[in-house]
């Protein structure tokens, strides 16, 4: 992490604008805390994946933010008029800067692994200017790149600190947790518990029905999808990648986990552990 701040540091007194990007549907969980503030640049928050997430409650993830002075967009970066309104906004606040004398404005994109910067910055340029894939660490060196007009924008690889890595498997819901995961179970147990939590159990087939544990749920997901192994016997490893991967491609709807009235009680805890209260 201090190696990543220092490769940051180099290039802020050319920068513009830091571009914080986030998942639209976990903005909280994706969100490492006070990396823009260590800027002390001017940034935008953008929730990234917006097609991905509930647009309801990313309404209220931007009011939220924006709440707090700071300003907040949600993007998908598949559609090319979401992709135009992001570009006019950056454009306007990297204007903004105070630097006279200089027209190209610069650019500078973080967030964690696999939130989507390379598929951001492809769209921006109309070109595959950056590396894309479904995985984690595809990124691994910083790069320019020149987009239309006035703008260019600096990619960097994801980074993550060590109470990010706490959250192992909550990032791996969103694929952006590097390595591979062995056991898929526990990060289904994590999906159900969430799904449970904000009360959105109707988006799978038969669990708002369901009246047992998250692990008893399993097997009858996997029954009810014909995930059946040798002697009919449910399949709960192939119900466990199905239930991960559907959610990830957007296979059940546009579903946000996170909500700003949660993350507000999760500051708050981290604050107060931080502060080594009880």
């Amino acid at each position: 992490i201090l190696k990543a701040f220092r490769s940051m540091e180099r290039f802020l007194p050319v920068i513009d604008l830091v571009v914080e990007l986030l998942d639209a549907r976990m903005p909280f969980s994706s969100r490492m805390g006070g990396l823009v503030r260590r800027l002390e640049k001017k940034s935008i928050l953008v929730l990234g994946k917006a097609d991905l997430a509930n647009p309801e409650i990313s309404k209220r993830w931007i009011r939220y933010f924006e709440d707090q002075g700071q300003p907040c967009i949600a993007l998908n970066a598949k559609e090319a008029g979401s992709v135009k309104t992001f570009g006019r906004v950056v454009r306007s606040l990297a204007a903004d800067s105070g630097r006279v004398g200089r027209k190209v404005r610069r650019l500078m994109v973080v967030g964690i692994p696999n939130v989507g910067k390379s598929t951001l910055i492809n769209a921006l340029a109309g070109r595959k200017a950056a590396q894309v894939a479904n995985r984690p660490g595809v990124t691994r060196n910083i790069q320019w790149v020149k987009l239309q007009g006035d703008l260019e924008l600096l990619d960097l690889p994801g980074i993550l600190n060590f109470s990010l890595l706490r959250e192992g498997e909550t990032l791996r819901l969103i694929n952006t947790m590097p390595g591979p995961c062995d056991d898929l179970e526990p990060c289904s147990m994590k999906l159900l518990q969430l799904l449970r939590i904000n009360g959105i159990q109707h988006i799978i087939p038969g669990f708002a029905s369901f009246s047992g544990t998250n692990q008893e749920f399993l097997p009858v997901y996997a029954a009810g999808m014909n995930f059946l192994g040798p002697g009919g016997i449910p399949d709960e490893r192939r119900a466990a990648i199905d239930l991960l991967k559907r959610f990830q491609a957007g296979g059940f709807g546009p579903v946000s986990l996170e909500d700003p009235e949660t993350a507000k009680l999760r500051a708050t805890e981290q604050h107060e552990d931080s502060c080594g209260t009880d």
